[in-house]
């Protein structure tokens, strides 16, 4: 099958990896993907599996652009002979509905997270003949906001490949790269840095930074761009002014997830970047821009799992003090036995229910549907 995929951008984000991810497992299982997306720094992970990525103004609002995506989008149809139109996001759903239409091709979507469904939004919102939705409490959300049938959406979680993230990743090149101490334990924060995300990555280091006047020996490394990256940057560089000492790593835009989180003892992350890094072993305390769960254990896992690990189903404050006090629970003298535990836990949860491969069956049983119910 010759399956157009189409994202906002490739830049770090839970959708664009997802993307990456899904169109390297289609190659391996003998379809042809195509990428259509405004580009972003996984779009040389396309280009070394000689995956077709084609740009488009995707991540722009305004006529021109959607005029622009729509002639970009009509002419991948026609040269790549596509069966089916898979849209990741609104605007590439929004465009992927008009083609079509025009082409008479196949259309679905994927609902990564909860979508805005206030005024003419709801309107531009499109899902197709069938969706997918990476968790339970996103589909109650289509059902109950945009009125989507029960019956379309199938919910299938994010697929992560745990033979690329595990606790085994060569990490040399960070150990040179990144300044830390050999004895401290290191924390990797893993998020997009704009809006609600960057005061996020703000409290963390402001958690972190409580840690260290303790006296404990902690690090900080930071992971991800946006339109806040130099905000945050600037900030890590005052906290460290401010201590007389350099204890946080903002790397930027990477591509080296899995060995960052191999190098790490800790991840602060939520959605698919937890899910990475219970991958390779890591305690993981979910905090993100839409709730908090702190750390994951046995005993909120099931609920974790139920929203997708983001915690936006537990409408809690996001402090500092709060940030702090649960990264505590796993830093002490004895706890590297129960970091371990954590570590075995969550990389056997996404192996028994986070497979990249039945991730990518499943959805590869909806192209058929879709392409077989056109012929």
């Amino acid at each position: 099958m010759n399956i157009l995929l189409v994202a906002m951008g490739l830049d770090i984000g839970g959708a664009e990896t997802h993307v990456v991810s899904l169109a390297k497992q289609l190659k391996n299982k003998g379809h042809h993907p195509v990428v259509i997306s405004s580009g972003g720094i996984y779009e040389q992970e396309l280009i070394i599996e000689q995956i077709p990525h084609y740009r488009a103004k995707l991540a722009e609002k305004g006529l021109k652009a959607t005029t622009d995506s729509i002639k970009v989008m009509k002419s991948v149809i026609r040269s790549d002979k596509i069966d089916l139109i898979h849209a990741h996001g609104r605007i590439p759903a929004f465009i992927g509905k008009i083609i079509s239409i025009m082409t008479n091709t196949p259309f679905m979507t994927t609902a990564h997270a909860k979508f805005d469904d206030s005024g003419i939004y709801k309107l531009i919102s499109f899902w197709g003949k069938e969706t997918i939705s990476v968790s339970e409490d996103i589909k109650d959300h289509l059902v109950n906001n945009f009125g989507v049938n029960e019956n379309r959406i199938t919910i299938i979680k994010n697929g992560i490949d745990t033979e690329k993230f595990n606790s085994k990743a060569d990490t040399s090149k960070l150990e040179k790269e990144i300044a830390t101490t050999k004895e401290s334990i290191k924390i990797v924060y893993i998020s997009r840095l704009s809006g609600a995300l960057s005061d996020v990555a703000k409290k963390v280091i402001d958690a972190v930074n409580k840690i260290r006047q303790k006296g404990i020996a902690i690090d900080l490394v930071v992971v991800g761009d946006g339109d806040d990256f130099l905000s945050v940057k600037d900030y890590s560089k005052k906290i460290s002014t401010d201590s007389g000492e350099t204890f946080i790593n903002v790397l930027g835009k990477r591509t080296d997830i899995a060995e960052i989180l191999a190098f790490g003892d800790i991840a602060v992350a939520v959605s698919r970047s937890a899910l990475e890094a219970m991958s390779c072993e890591k305690a993981v305390i979910l905090v993100g821009g839409e709730g908090f769960m702190g750390l994951l254990t046995e005993e909120n896992l099931s609920i974790a799992m139920a929203n997708n690990f983001t915690g936006r189903t537990v409408k809690e404050e996001i402090t500092a003090e709060k940030i702090a006090y649960e990264i505590e629970k796993v830093i002490g003298k004895d706890c590297s036995k129960k970091r371990a535990e954590l570590g075995k836990l969550g990389r056997q949860v996404v192996i028994d229910h986070f497979s990249i491969d039945s991730m990518t069956d499943e959805t590869i049983k909806i192209y058929k549907k879709l392409i077989n119910g056109r012929k």
